[in-house]
């Protein structure tokens, strides 16, 4: 698979625009602000968003988040804590390693 940030494909666009989330606050469960999006990361392949890339340099799965309200929400499972479910979703979307790194 080829892994892309959005701002690097000029020949991309969202099917909607208001799916574009950079610049959004992200928050988890529990409504703490943990981070903003900086990009979105396109398996070019597929020609879909696999996962936002945060100011802090993580990335979380778009099947791990859902748009509402002008801010990106992490989901949370049932009786888990927003610490918890934050720590979870990051954890995974460390693999796959091949996704690019923002350039400085």
């Amino acid at each position: 698979m080829a892994f892309k940030s959005l701002s690097e494909l000029d020949d991309y666009q969202l099917a909607r625009n208001e799916q574009d989330c950079r610049g959004w606050d992200v928050v988890n469960p529990a409504g703490t602000r943990i981070g903003t999006v900086r990009d979105m990361l396109v398996d070019t392949e597929n020609e879909r968003v696999t996962a936002l890339e945060l100011d802090s340099g993580a990335r979380l799965p778009v099947n791990e988040v859902s748009l509402r309200d002008g801010r990106v929400a992490i989901k949370g499972l049932a009786g888990e804590s927003g610490t918890a479910a934050t720590a979870r979703v990051v954890d995974e979307v460390e693999a796959p390693r091949d996704l690019p790194q923002r350039r400085a």
